[in-house]
């Protein structure tokens, strides 16, 4: 069952992974693997709040481990919470001094935080450890690059590219530092290969055209520069977009909260204009158009939020919804148990199933999903009432 869990992870299926770690805890309660591999999980679709609790537990279960304090301390990196990081990946490398994992990650979260020294302190052990690793080297070439440290970055920077000639940021920080040296032909020989390539490709044509100016070679220097400038240009536009976009999606929201749709319904519209890779504004589009009936659309706007969005819940339960009233319950039910599975505490996606369940005479299944349903939403008066009227029919 942990094969399946980790081949279904591997392929990105993360429900069904989620499924497979879970069952691979029904068998073995106490799995480091599977419960590091389900709180990643959920990691993976942004259930933040359900990866912490599991970690949380996989932390005082096995209290001389130092893999979970390792994956909760780089969930907490990910959410910038610099301190709770820090405590956890220190308490991991007093568990597992030689972890290098844990240091480097305890490196980085300093850096972050803004203390170099330690980080310094650490990236210096860890080299000292393993001196081909190259991630070791780029963090403290960066460091270095942080305070212009030429002289101390130069040799991480060309140790990185020299371990790993396809990594782009160790050639592009090489480059940085060559720049600074007056190195030029060299920095143009280390950026050319990149330049057009989508990774980084605005601070690529900047480095390309200074390196290009530095080694007098004044009109590729132009090109180049002109280049950068049209690609800045874009990034900014698209990044102003999508922050409009999704100030016109909370907007949209709220005007769909107070029954007007087709207001709502044109600054979804503009969202997408804006940004057309917006899936919160085409999961709201759903929801407006499933309400109006037009349920044809609306299956067509969730399509669109859950190739943008595969996981993500609301999307999943509003497709749900939408196979129900398109007379598909089967369907229906795999679009909610996939909704649970990526969000335990969806209480509403527990109750439709209750629904399709008592539908289609399945009291068991029934009764389950209405008692999960009550479970998580106990103050919800259609719950309640569903479940009693699903156990008075299940009485004999």
């Amino acid at each position: 069952m942990l094969r399946d869990a980790r081949e279904a992870a591997a392929r990105k299926q993360w429900d069904k992974a989620i499924e497979a770690y879970q069952q691979a805890l029904v068998l073995v309660p106490r799995s480091e693997d599977a419960e590091l591999g389900l709180a990643d999980a959920y990691r993976q679709v942004f259930n933040y709040a359900e990866s912490r609790r599991l970690l949380d537990d996989a932390c005082r279960r096995h209290p001389r481990s130092a893999a979970p304090l390792i994956a909760r301390g780089e969930l907490e990196i990910e959410r910038q919470h610099y301190e709770n990081a820090i405590a956890d990946l220190a308490r991991a490398l007093a568990v597992e001094p030689s972890n290098l994992k844990a240091r480097l990650d305890l490196a980085a979260a300093y850096r972050a935080k803004g203390d170099s020294a330690k980080a310094l302190f650490h990236l210096d052990r860890a080299i000292a450890r393993d001196p081909q690793n190259a991630l070791a080297h780029y963090l403290r070439a960066s460091l270095f690059d942080d305070r212009n440290d030429d002289g101390r970055a130069l040799p991480d920077a060309e140790k990185v590219v020299q371990l790993q000639p396809e990594n782009i940021p160790g050639r592009l920080l090489l480059a940085k530092i060559l720049l600074r040296k007056e190195d030029c032909a060299r920095a143009v020989d280390l950026l050319k290969p990149l330049a057009g390539a989508p990774q980084e490709e605005s601070q690529t044509l900047y480095l390309l055209g200074r390196a290009y100016q530095c080694s007098g070679q004044a009109d590729l220097a132009q090109q180049t520069l002109a280049r950068f400038a049209e690609a800045s240009q874009q990034d900014r536009l698209a990044a102003e977009n999508r922050t409009q976009a999704l100030h016109m999606v909370e907007q949209a929201g709220e005007l769909a909260r107070q029954n007007q749709p087709g207001p709502a319904l044109d600054l979804l519209q503009q969202a997408l204009t804006k940004d057309p890779a917006a899936g919160g504004a085409y999961t709201l589009l759903a929801k407006i158009l499933y309400s109006a009936g037009e349920i044809e659309k609306a299956h067509d706007a969730i399509r669109r939020a859950l190739e943008i969005r595969p996981f993500h819940p609301d999307s999943l339960y509003v497709l749900g919804r939408i196979l129900e009233k398109e007379g598909k319950p089967e369907e229906a039910l795999q679009a909610f148990a996939q909704t649970v599975a990526v969000n335990p505490s969806e209480a509403d996606a527990y109750y439709e199933m209750g629904a399709i369940y008592q539908k289609q005479g399945d009291h068991t299944r029934a009764l389950a999903a209405l008692k999960k349903a009550v479970e998580l939403a106990p103050d919800d008066a259609d719950y309640k009432q569903a479940l009693a009227a699903a156990s008075a029919s299940d009485t004999p």
